[in-house]
């Protein structure tokens, strides 16, 4: 290795070994034992010490010749480079003073040991305690550093709120069984106080002008470029957008006219979905079917499955019901020793009286073969187990390209049609009703940040394209507005795979196998960056 591959490996080295050292949260994210039970910094002393950083990194990475550089080396230089750029641009537009999140940080990490709970009850449970004492701190701190939040951010934080009930219910509960001790019920106590105090403090606070979300064109025109590693501008993402609106509502058409004279895809679907009878309790189906999915996948010789994981297919928990609406994935940490994810199932018919009543909520999850492949194989799951297992040891927390991830996953999607893993006519027809869902995601992404919708707009565009309730438009566009150019990767991140199918498949005769595999090899990157760096 020549010096200045040294010199770029000893950069990564100390600043991510600096930063999980000082933020011990973020430490335990990735499967660090040394983070444990403790949250991290929220002063803004800490924020600007750590964007100083941030800056000074850039800094040394902009004297680091690219050419001296291996192509592994290059990938990991751009998505540091990415990492650094999109949390300085955070900083800089005032996001920690804007987003009052201190509720969720808290409770993201304390569901974390819930989870963890399961396999290790003792190493949960001190975590926890820790936990509960931390958060009088931390919320302290998170609650003084927000200026004016931002109205739509702000209703979040009191939805979180006002759902914290029963998740302290569910602490209280898993301390009792597993070693109780005389200070459980103050530190529960104090921590509930904790989070009164800081809801308190920020709906004291006047609201940002509408709007404070947006990043603006300039960040967003980067984070296509530098996150999506994609070369298009602004109004090529949008025109994009436009296209395939138009050719997967044409696909549509034609599959709806098989169908069903005179009726919507809307009523096609829900008519197969009244019909549709589980046969059993919800979660066996679930673990049935997605056996029954990696069966074909394997049986189709379409990638290689991992060896060693582990996935755990698990009711939602009472205090998470009112935030997964059917079913959902967690990953395993990248360096958690057991490579085990979780697929949460939302049976929301357990808690209905009448057989009728129980029918009605499991018939919600009509679909669930697509559910499954994009959740767990060979979905987000198979392609974390491989990214967590990179090894190159950074590479591994360079997992927040959605373009990649999600894009991956609707790429599984459109496989279980082209390769008939799932055969029912229905399920083609909400596959593509699916796919236009994501098309017009890249627009109320794109306009949203960019200042051309209004929230109410976007939620607007959500029920006249889509028929979606205003309920579930809102939710939708609530997540967009703090995750610009994720929302939109989507489907882009789907066409890149495809277009490198066509280079790759169908231009050179690589097999189907190989070229999965050869996408899955690289962890969570742009697929442009895998085809500049990884391909001979």
């Amino acid at each position: 290795m020549n010096s200045i591959a040294k010199t770029f490996e000893a950069l990564l080295d100390n600043y991510f070994t600096t930063f999980h050292r000082e933020h011990p949260a973020d430490a335990t994210y990735v499967g660090l034992r040394s983070g444990e039970g403790r949250l991290n910094p929220a002063t803004l002393t800490a924020l600007r010490r750590q964007h100083a950083r941030r800056r000074s990194a850039l800094e040394m990475l902009d004297t680091i010749a690219p050419s001296a550089l291996s192509g592994e080396q290059n990938l990991d230089r751009l998505a540091f480079r990415a990492r650094l750029h999109r949390e300085c641009e955070d900083f800089e537009h005032g996001r920690h003073t804007l987003d009052p999140n201190g509720l969720d940080e808290v409770f993201e990490l304390l569901l974390r040991e819930l989870q963890r709970g399961e396999s290790e009850p003792k190493r949960a449970a001190k975590n926890l305690r820790s936990l509960l004492k931390e958060s009088r701190r931390y919320l302290g701190q998170a609650a003084k550093r927000i200026d004016r939040p931002e109205r739509v951010w702000r209703n979040i934080m009191d939805a979180t709120f006002k759902a914290s009930g029963s998740f302290f219910d569910a602490l209280t509960a898993f301390l009792q069984v597993n070693g109780e001790q005389p200070e459980d019920a103050s530190l529960i106590s104090l921590a509930k106080r904790a989070c009164v105090n800081y809801r308190k403090s920020v709906m004291a606070k006047r609201v940002a002008k509408p709007g404070s979300f947006a990043i603006g064109k300039k960040r967003l025109q980067r984070r296509i470029r530098d996150e999506l590693g994609l070369d298009y501008t602004l109004g090529q993402v949008e025109a994009v957008a436009l296209a395939e609106i138009d050719r997967i509502g044409e696909l549509l058409k034609k599959a709806s006219s098989k169908l069903g004279k005179n009726k919507s895809v809307e009523q096609i679907v829900a008519a197969a979905r009244d019909s549709w009878k589980p046969g059993g309790d919800l979660l066996s189906v679930y673990r049935k079917t997605n056996r029954e999915i990696v069966r074909r996948f394997k049986e189709a010789k379409a990638m290689s499955f991992p060896k060693g994981d582990s996935l755990a297919i698990t009711l939602v928990p009472d205090f998470m019901t009112h935030i997964i609406p059917m079913a959902a994935y967690s990953p395993p940490g990248p360096f958690d020793k057991r490579q085990r994810g979780t697929f949460w199932v939302n049976d929301l018919g357990l808690k209905k009286k009448t057989d009728a009543e129980k029918l009605a909520e499991q018939q919600q999850h009509f679909g669930l073969e697509l559910t499954c492949a994009h959740e767990a194989y060979p979905g987000h799951h198979l392609q974390f187990i491989f990214a967590n297992a990179h090894p190159r040891k950074w590479r591994r927390v360079f997992n927040e390209h959605a373009i990649f991830y999600e894009g991956w996953t609707l790429w599984c999607e459109q496989m279980c049609v082209d390769l008939e893993i799932i055969k029912s006519a229905e399920l083609k027809l909400q596959q593509l009703h699916d796919a236009l869902w994501r098309c017009h995601r890249i627009l109320v992404d794109l306009r949203l940040q960019t200042g051309a919708y209004s929230h109410r707009q976007a939620v607007k565009h959500m029920q006249k394209h889509l028929g979606f309730t205003q309920a579930r438009a809102k939710a939708d566009v609530n997540w967009y507005t703090g995750s610009p150019a994720v929302p939109m990767s989507y489907w882009l991140g789907c066409l890149e795979n495809a277009r490198l199918y066509r280079k790759l498949v169908e231009g050179r005769g690589w097999p189907l196998r190989r070229f999965n595999d050869w996408l899955l090899s690289f962890g969570t990157l742009p697929q442009s960056w895998i085809e500049k760096y990884g391909l001979d």
